[in-house]
């Protein structure tokens, strides 16, 4: 087997990379103090008005609701808990 070493450098150079630096600002940091203070009782309101409707729509002598807006306690409740799961309570 033979094998040839040579010493010399490639003739092809090596590129020089460029570097970029990006700077990462969080949105947290550049908030509103109100918001910061406000997110967590928006998030708790919207779970607990989530679980407020689907209790009254799966039960509703819970909360005495009449027979005729029954249907329609049903229907807002189902609209309630896609927005939530959609993220309306999450600032």
């Amino acid at each position: 087997m033979n094998t040839n070493v040579s010493d010399s450098l490639s003739p092809f150079q090596e590129e020089e990379a460029d570097f970029i630096i990006v700077h990462y600002v969080s949105l947290k940091n550049l908030e509103q103090p109100v918001i910061r203070s406000l997110r967590p009782i928006v998030k708790w309101f919207g779970l607990l008005s989530t679980v407020v409707w689907g209790v009254a729509a799966l039960s509703p002598e819970t909360f005495k609701i009449p027979v005729p807006l029954e249907g329609w306690t049903f229907v807002i409740a189902v609209m309630w808990f896609f927005a939530y799961c959609a993220g309306l309570f999450n600032l």
